[in-house]
Order: structure tokens, then sequence, then C-alpha cells
């Protein structure tokens, strides 16, 4: 029994903190995590699921405690998204009208894929200094490899190393 000096206390449910927010923290998590609609609605049923494991006798701490959990959770799975896809690796196409200048483009080309082969660089090296040589500064990259501006840098200095070691060796 509760006196008037106390406060009645009240534990929220989820079921009520669901239908009062469930469009609330969608709106939220999305305002602050930049990600696709699918991580944001992910992120969402992941904290709720996490908060019926809860009690909370506020409503605002349980709905502060959850827009929490749900924008952590979008984070991540924005890293993990931005990791697994497919970086740009659109080639121009360019048009050569000379026959003589063809056949000389394709043995450069050629000559230069034999060199970059030969270097040995690992998937991300090449993703990196594909990005780099389209003009992407190392931020660019970052973002949207989902690295650290030093672990581009890193990346890009290794994977310059080895194909100056490749170029060096194919010259002879």
């Amino acid at each position: 029994m509760s006196t008037p000096d106390q406060p009645q206390q009240h534990t929220v449910s989820a079921t009520e903190l669901f239908a009062r927010y469930h469009h609330v923290l969608r709106r939220n998590v999305r305002a602050l995590v930049n990600t696709s609609g699918e991580n944001v609605e992910d992120a969402c049923m992941f904290a709720w699921t996490k908060l019926l494991s809860r009690e909370f006798e506020h409503e605002e701490v349980a709905y502060s405690w959850l827009r929490t959990v749900a924008v952590r959770e979008a984070i991540k799975l924005d890293c993990r998204a931005r990791r697994a896809s497919p970086l740009d690796t659109h080639t121009p196409t360019i048009e050569i009208a000379d026959a003589d200048d063809r056949l000389r483009v394709s043995r450069l080309l050629a000559e230069a894929a034999d060199i970059v082969a030969a270097a040995g660089l690992s998937t991300r090296q090449a993703q990196m200094i594909g990005l780099q040589v389209r003009g992407h500064s190392y931020d660019e990259i970052a973002a949207q490899t989902g690295d650290s501006r030093r672990t581009v840098e890193r990346q890009i200095l290794r994977a310059r190393d080895k194909l100056a070691r490749a170029l060096s060796n194919h010259r002879g």
C-alpha cells in the first residue's frame, strides 16, 4: 500500500511501450543513423526483443534505454552492410576509333592486368586502390568501407608497395 507521500509504482509493460513508441523509435533511429530502412527495422526489432526481458518503472527510462539499444544495433548493422556491399568498380567505356590505337591500348591493359595480378593485392587493397584511382579521398573510402581513415591509408600504402615491386620485377 502506498502512502500519499510515495508515488505509486507502475511497471511499464513492453506492450504499452510498443503501442506508444514503435513509430517514434523507428523515426528516431532513422534520424540518428544514416542507414537503410531494413537496418533500422532490424535494429528496432532487436531492441524490442531485448526489452521483453527487462522491466522498467518509468516509461521515459524504458524508451531511453530502448532507443540507445536500437541506435547501437543500427550502427553495427550499417557497418556490416558497408563491409559486405560491393564497392563501386564501374569502369567507364572509352571508344577508340583507330585500330592501331585499340591494339596498343589492349596490350597496355593486358600488361597492367598482369602486373596487378603479380602484385598479389588482397581484395580489400584492390578495392581501396580502385576507389582512390577513381578519385575518392581517404575519408570517402573510409566512409564507404566502414574502416577508419588510418586503416585506409595503411591498406593503400601496402597496395602501392606491392604494385611498385610487381612493376619493378616486370621491367626486370
